[in-house]
């Protein structure tokens, strides 16, 4: 059960094509025109950048849940893995593989958005940089979703949950308006969010390597979980 399901490969890649990544398509297609046309009024020097990068974050996310949820929980819900894994293929890689197919489309659909930006400015774009923060976003935001998708079924809502949490709890703490330890505890519990904005420099030093290590626990995370816990358990049901 150690050997990698290239074989899948090709149907797998057919399946998100077909699958999410419709939807993907439809999403980063809307969010292309809307940036292209649509009329920012602002007395801000950087306003219009800050609203344009604002609506590429926001459909960067969308296409990361769309290309991460139900990545096991639906397979398991449905009863497929009774089907794939009747042969020697391994779980974790073969799951694996799919959420790296997924992050490929959701790389793609984004840099449609990110075009329709691009344009919209008349400005040389930042692509390594955006290329970058999106790999970031997909490893600690799909990797959530993906952790979460080995145990429970609504994967992506409670990654929703987990993202509006995350963020109301850095505004308040911000702010001042949230100066108990437990609401500064509870932040450096969550994932980092505020770390991979599809907007400025990507981070550097030690922000860097705690996203990319808080997204590597997660990814490792699920892995475990799939290698470990019994296929036909039904905690994923």
């Amino acid at each position: 059960m150690s050997r990698w399901p290239l074989r899948y490969a090709g149907w797998m890649a057919r399946d998100v094509a077909l699958g999410p990544g419709i939807p993907m398509l439809v999403v980063a297609l809307l969010a292309a025109l809307f940036v292209r046309s649509v009329a920012v009024e602002t007395n801000l020097p950087a306003g219009q950048d800050a609203i344009l990068f604002g609506v590429l974050d926001l459909t960067a996310r969308v296409l990361v849940l769309l290309g991460t949820a139900g990545l096991v929980s639906g397979d398991f819900a449905a009863g497929y893995h009774r089907t794939l894994f009747a042969h020697p293929v391994s779980p974790p890689l073969y799951y694996l593989q799919r959420w790296l197919l997924g992050g490929a489309a959701a790389s793609v659909a984004a840099a449609l958005v990110a075009g329709g930006v691009a344009a919209r400015l008349q400005a040389p774009f930042p692509w390594a940089e955006a290329l970058g923060r999106a790999a970031l976003l997909y490893l600690v935001l799909g990797g959530l979703v993906f952790l979460l998708s080995t145990i429970m079924r609504r994967d992506w809502m409670a990654a929703v949950l987990i993202l509006i949490v995350q963020g109301l709890l850095g505004v308040l703490v911000g702010s001042g308006l949230a100066t108990s330890s437990l609401a500064r505890a509870l932040l450096r519990v969550l994932p980092p969010f505020q770390l991979v904005r599809l907007r400025g420099p990507l981070p550097a030093g030690g922000e860097l390597t705690y996203a990319l290590v808080y997204g590597l626990v997660l990814l490792a995370g699920a892995l475990a979980v799939l290698r470990w816990r019994p296929l036909a358990s039904g905690a994923r049901e």
